[in-house]
């Protein structure tokens, strides 16, 4: 009676992790190579989606209007790492969320190293990309 109260106890338990799991796992795509725009989510919070030109570094985030959801361009302050090859032709640029925390977003020239990390205006609430240091 007991080794059936044992096994009863850790398939309710193997159950109930498998289920946390499935629930926390984002949905992603991978994008195709020659895919010029890229749309980023986070799994933390919707108001976290954005938009990205892979090639250009342009970026917007998507936010509620009063006629429906809009892509509101996000500004992107200089660094003087955020160099493209002349001839080069395709992606350069990439975004990455934490997966613990909307403050943990960055973008990255992907060829120099060049980043940027997602700030908020706390005057206006509106985000922007703020520089951060090139390793030496």
């Amino acid at each position: 009676m007991k080794r059936l109260f044992l096994t009863f106890l850790l398939t309710v338990a193997a159950f109930s992790v498998t289920a946390q799991n499935s629930y926390n796992n984002q949905t992603a795509t991978t994008p195709p190579e020659s895919g010029r725009y890229e749309i980023i989510t986070s799994s933390i919070a919707l108001r976290e989606t954005y938009l990205l030109d892979k090639e250009t570094g342009d970026t917007w985030q998507l936010v509620s209007g009063y006629s429906g959801y809009k892509w509101e361009q996000i500004s992107r302050q200089e660094h003087p790492h955020d160099i493209i090859p002349e001839h080069h032709k395709g992606a350069v640029y990439q975004i990455t969320l934490s997966g613990i925390s909307v403050k943990g977003s960055y973008l990255i020239n992907t060829i120099t190293g060049a980043t940027w990390k997602l700030y908020e205006d706390s005057d206006t609430g509106r985000v922007f990309w703020g520089t951060v240091s090139s390793p030496e």
